[in-house]
């Protein structure tokens, strides 16, 4: 494998138009990643050099803005690529390595692929204020005979309830919008695929999938012999784990359990109303409100830097209809990416990500509510343009 001096990158960069695929591998939990870019482009009057610039600083530009870096940060390496030598980029503390994988010439057109080991800097990002929708369904309870103390058969739609009041109450920008009426439980095995298939049907990219693992009663405590008057208070368990997926590719972005407990002051054979203030107010209902809360705060820094991202719904003469409006921080003349997004398992057996990204410049040129309509003033071709393809913005 060849590694490429930044003088040697220098020459590259000039503008031309280009067709970029990104194969993407995620290694573990702390979200560095190698993205394979590849660009492609036209010889235009025997130039392979400009031609090389143009398929390498995209393909390059492309990886470093789907692993999340700013654009602040791609300006500023790409920069960095033209004035220095060294093959490793640490000006911005993102890319820790650089390697070319290959060159090939096919006619007019010449292919490059680079490979970068991506590591976005810190948790400041463009995209932590934008509006970000989430679909859930009611959380399973994994033993319903914990629900015969209080006598609360629907406890699971109840607090699915409080969740959503949760978050829309404790968070700007955060918000629940569909809650599908069943529990969820996905055969691991095709978790990824119906997590994409629940974010498609409510329009929303992010998805909460969530356990009640324990509501059960503790004992009750014998009366001490200095107080055999006073009748003690049984405690209650509640614990919970949760995951959060992008829905858009189905990948896991967070995964964590909560626990708590608190002493059960209903008596013992009383039916309780689990959507009722009562029950919330009361020492119990107000533990589990501080796991909600706990829960809420994670979810939003692990969604924090994800951009938002939408499908396309329809595709008519030069127009393009989205799934992205003003309810999502989408307004006029905002610039768009749209891609075309697959999984590739090599041989072996690893699984990537591969983005096609559509050339051109794709500008908003009306946005509605929940949805926007976009031209390409650039001069790539939209004919290839389908539905459910994907949108981020810039």
């Amino acid at each position: 494998m060849q590694r490429i001096s930044r003088t040697t990158l220098a020459k590259f960069f000039n503008i031309a138009v280009a067709v970029v695929c990104l194969l993407v591998f995620f290694i573990g939990q702390a979200h560095a990643a190698w993205y394979e870019a590849t660009g492609q482009a036209v010889v235009l009057d025997g130039n392979k050099e400009a031609a090389k610039r143009t398929a390498t600083q995209e393909a390059l530009k492309q990886a470093m803005l789907f692993a999340g870096a700013s654009v602040h940060s791609v300006a500023k390496l790409t920069n960095g690529l033209l004035k220095n030598e060294e093959m490793t980029i640490r000006s911005t503390g993102e890319v820790n390595q650089l390697e070319l994988v290959n060159e090939t010439f096919n006619g007019e057109v010449i292919t490059v692929r680079v490979r970068a080991d991506i590591f976005p800097k810190g948790k400041t990002c463009d995209a932590q204020l934008d509006e970000k929708h989430f679909a859930t369904t009611h959380f399973r309870i994994r033993n319903r005979g914990h629900l015969t103390h209080g006598n609360m058969p629907n406890f699971d739609k109840a607090f699915t309830q409080r969740l959503v009041e949760a978050m829309k109450a404790q968070t700007n920008n955060l918000s629940i919008t569909y809650v599908a009426p069943h529990t969820a439980k996905f055969d691991s095995r095709f978790t990824a695929e119906n997590i994409r298939t629940l974010s498609a049907q409510s329009n929303t990219q992010f998805v909460i999938i969530g356990v009640i693992d324990d509501l059960s009663m503790g004992p009750k405590d014998t009366p001490s012999v200095f107080t055999p008057w006073r009748d003690s208070t049984p405690e209650r368990a509640f614990s919970m784990s949760l995951q959060v997926y992008d829905g858009i590719n189905g990948g896991l972005l967070y995964t964590s359990s909560y626990r708590n407990q608190e002493e059960w002051t209903f008596d013992r054979f009383e039916d309780v109303d689990e959507f009722s203030s009562t029950f919330w107010q009361s020492r119990y209902g107000q533990a589990i409100d501080v796991s909600i809360s706990e829960a809420i705060e994670d979810i939003k820094e692990s969604t924090a830097c994800q951009p938002i991202t939408g499908r396309v719904i329809s595709v008519a003469n030069n127009k393009i209809s989205i799934s992205l409006g003003r309810d999502n921080g989408i307004s006029e003349k905002d610039e768009l990416y749209l891609y075309q997004a697959k999984e590739v398992i090599d041989n072996l057996g690893r699984t990537y990500l591969q983005y096609a990204v559509y050339p051109g410049t794709f500008i908003v040129d009306r946005a509605f509510g929940n949805s926007s309509t976009v031209v390409n003033t650039g001069t790539g071709v939209i004919a290839n343009i389908q539905e459910n393809d994907f949108v981020v913005k810039k």
